[in-house]
């Protein structure tokens, strides 16, 4: 190995070491620990606390909306919009609260820059939810948007 003799019967040693000790660490874990049984009780107990604990998200509802959207043809096209804004933690409802005139505001932005045919696909649904939602996660320097749901949306 190196070439020294007593270097080599350290080296050897400690990789025998090594070797002894995961093995003792395998063995214990797979053949001598046994994991204790789950009490029926205990279980109980835990299943009782966690279904006190609130399922649904909390939402943030936008109030409906009506917003001209850019059409080639002369006939005036607008959409009808409510929104319902899920946040990653409840304590940013009180963010949108305080900012919800910005929020109302990108939502129109964004809407009446597209097509009332872009939006009448599922795709384009789809986009202009991405859309406010990149836009209010930017303007809130953090991701505080998890998801959007449109309660009311009708392109005329």
């Amino acid at each position: 190995m190196t070439g020294n003799k007593s270097l080599d019967n350290i080296l050897l040693l400690i990789a025998s070491l090594i070797t002894a000790a995961t093995l003792g660490i395998f063995v214990y874990s797979e053949m001598l620990y046994q994991k204790p049984l789950p009490s029926d009780e205990i279980e109980k107990q835990n299943l009782i606390e966690d279904s006190k604990v609130s399922v649904a998200p909390d939402i943030y509802k936008v109030e409906k909306l009506i917003i001209n959207l850019n059409s080639a043809s002369r006939r005036l096209r607008f959409l009808e919009l409510e929104a319902h804004l899920v946040p990653f933690k409840s304590n940013s409802l009180d963010i949108f609260e305080a900012k919800k005139f910005y929020v109302k505001d990108a939502i129109i932005d964004i809407a009446s820059n597209m097509a009332p045919e872009e939006l009448n696909t599922v795709a384009g649904k789809v986009i202009l939810e991405e859309r406010i939602r990149k836009r209010l996660n930017d303007f809130f320097g953090k991701s505080l948007v998890k998801e959007i749901y449109f309660s009311i949306f009708v392109v005329q």
